[in-house]
């Protein structure tokens, strides 16, 4: 479940973290080798075409400039995508869900109290399942 969707102008890709594997919107392997140069500087060779790649921005947006041209980034991994989902589900305004685990555990920290805002990628409690947090 490690995928991240990347919407760069009009094409899409979808990347699994785990696997390391690139694929295009209509689901087939991008044939993709990539090296960082610099952080945020990287040389793509996508099926023998050569593009000098500069993402900035981090999170769910920012701009991309391929071989001079500006476009922007749209981010969405599939924790997002889920995230989305269950709101939506839910019908609630106030972004307020009731997950579920699929496996038993305890919580050992809350390390946010109720009512607080929390941004993206803040922690919210911490759980143990299987003596592991």
């Amino acid at each position: 479940m490690n995928n991240t969707t990347i919407i760069i102008g009009e094409y899409t890709f979808s990347f699994d973290e785990v696997r390391r594997i690139l694929t295009d919107s209509k689901g087939s392997t991008v044939n993709a080798d990539i090296h960082m140069i610099s952080k945020g500087e990287f040389s793509v060779i996508v099926e023998g075409r050569s593009i000098h790649l500069f993402l900035t921005g981090s999170g769910e947006g920012g701009t991309s400039t391929v071989n001079n041209f500006i476009f922007p980034i749209e981010r969405e991994t599939e924790r997002d995508r889920l995230s989305r989902k269950l709101l939506k589900d839910s019908g609630s305004t106030s972004h307020a869900v009731t997950l579920r685990a699929p496996m038993p555990g305890m919580i050992t920290k809350v390390l946010k109290q109720e009512g607080t805002s929390v941004a993206a990628g803040e922690g919210i409690l911490i759980v143990e399942a299987m003596k592991m947090e």
